[in-house]
């Protein structure tokens, strides 16, 4: 008794060849399509603008007065150098004068995560895509930020901006203005110039 051969690959008929290709491209072509971000990246005279989530529960060390500018190349997110810069200003007012938390500090790659989930973060409805930087204060004595940027599928920008700070210090020592917690939630838009600062 002989065994039967065993069946090979199915054949697509040559008629189908062409549909199948075609298919095969645009299914390609389509994943391809969802990592592309380039289109949020900024042209020369460009910047994303905005200001800070007013409400209390989402600002900690930052007025609700403070702005933000966003300058990116979306296409090297994921490269060794920074994708962009950020700049903020807060207006002076009858106490304190003009701050710059951040003066075109760049978005320092974090090379480490490259190898965890984290670079490919994911929270929430409307976010094409996520990524987490380190940025320094303009204080140089100040201690360094951390920027989770979001391009969200309405073509705005969100950046999170925050520093964990120190523990509470004993009574009657002063924490640094450098060293105090700091988070901010930013929502920017595309605009052409420099948003104003």
């Amino acid at each position: 008794m002989s065994a039967a051969a065993a069946p090979g690959p199915r054949r697509v008929p040559l008629r189908l060849a062409p549909l199948v290709l075609a298919g095969a491209a645009a299914a390609a072509g389509g994943a391809a399509g969802c990592d592309d971000v380039s289109r949020f990246s900024t042209a020369d005279g460009e910047a994303y603008c905005g200001a800070i989530t007013l409400g209390g529960a989402f600002r900690a060390g930052l007025s609700p007065r403070v702005q933000m500018r966003l300058s990116l190349d979306a296409g090297a997110l994921d490269g060794p150098e920074p994708p962009g810069a950020l700049w903020t200003y807060e207006a002076p007012d009858g106490a304190a004068p003009e701050r710059r938390l951040l003066d075109g500090a760049p978005l320092r790659p974090i090379a480490v995560l490259a190898h965890d989930p984290l670079s490919r973060l994911e929270f929430g409805e409307g976010r094409e895509r996520n990524a987490i930087y380190a940025v320094s204060a303009s204080d140089p004595a100040a201690e360094p930020l951390l920027a989770i940027l979001s391009l969200r599928t309405d073509e705005s920008v969100e950046v999170r901006l925050l520093r964990p700070g120190r523990e509470p210090l004993a009574p009657g020592e002063a924490q640094g203005e450098g060293q105090r917690q700091v988070f901010g939630n930013f929502r920017l838009t595309r605009r052409t110039g420099t948003c104003g600062f």
